[in-house]
């Protein structure tokens, strides 16, 4: 239909779905010196628009599908009260717990978790490996900034059966990665404590001359800020990961705070404690 370069343009141009103003003007104007009818050009383009649309509603419900199945498995087969395993088609655990048989579809997690599905698809969207690397990093921090904010936002369940639910997910998505250098600030008290150290034994080897000192000096500034600049590029996957993991932990311990406030149920004030003790492990 088409010649391949401009083909290859099209494609190119489509890559991440959205077709800018600016984009189009280009694919117009290639088009147009190559004598191909726009009407036809448009209607291919908006074929490939809409293919890409369905591939990419298809990967959120593949997303969605995925987290209800892992809510099903949190709450089917754990027994929130005593830890145990369930085992497959058994509603009841061995301790007395009663599995709950049926879902609100409008939970608050449930809610939320359609909220960030619908986070992760919009920018999923107008990004590709070809992104330079603080394209990307900008566009995670954006998104990390605005799940974020859907969570905090969230409202807090008031029954017991969606409040067991959610702290179940909290838990889950509470963890955080990379140990004790997994966030930039101990990143950065680790690598300015070394650059203390070496700093302190250049003076020391240099007798406390005022020279020394100088020198130490210098070696500690020029070194903080690169271990900063490090500490700062180094894995910022896992930076922006436990930024949503904290911000599931006040979450967790708001939820936590309305299940005590109901009280005269000791068993539910057991499975508080269970989600408590679990959170406190990560």
């Amino acid at each position: 239909m088409f010649s391949k370069e401009l083909e290859d343009l099209i494609q190119a141009t489509l890559e991440d779905g959205v077709l800018e103003e600016n984009e189009k003007a280009a694919l117009v104007k290639r088009a147009t010196a190559e004598g191909v009818d726009i009407a036809e050009l448009e209607i291919y383009i908006n074929s490939i628009l809409q293919r890409r649309q369905r591939e990419l509603n298809k990967e959120a419900d593949a997303r969605r599908e995925k987290r209800d199945q892992e809510r099903k498995e949190a709450l089917g087969r754990i027994c929130p009260n005593c830890g145990k395993q369930i085992p497959p088609m058994t509603l009841k655990c061995e301790c007395g717990y009663e599995v709950p048989t049926e879902k609100s579809t409008s939970s608050s997690a449930t809610l939320l978790f359609n909220k960030i599905d619908e986070i992760n698809s919009k920018y999923s969207r107008g990004i590709s490996v070809d992104s330079g690397v603080w394209a990307r990093r900008r566009r995670e921090a954006e998104k990390t900034k605005e799940i974020i904010d859907a969570i905090t936002l969230c409202p807090v369940p008031n029954t017991k059966e969606d409040i067991i639910e959610f702290l179940s997910l909290s838990c889950v998505n509470a963890r955080y990665k990379g140990g004790f250098f997994g966030t930039f600030l101990n990143r950065l008290i680790i690598l300015l404590g070394v650059c203390f150290v070496i700093a302190l034994i250049v003076i020391i080897s240099d007798g406390f001359s005022g020279e020394a000192v100088s020198n130490g000096f210098s070696f500690f500034i020029v070194f903080g800020i690169i271990a900063a600049v490090f500490s700062y590029i180094f894995n910022p996957e896992v930076i922006f990961w436990n930024k949503r993991a904290d911000a599931w932990r006040a979450k967790f311990d708001q939820i936590i705070m309305k299940g005590r406030s109901m009280r005269g149920d000791t068993e539910f004030q057991k499975q508080l404690d269970y989600y408590q003790n679990e959170i406190g492990k990560k």
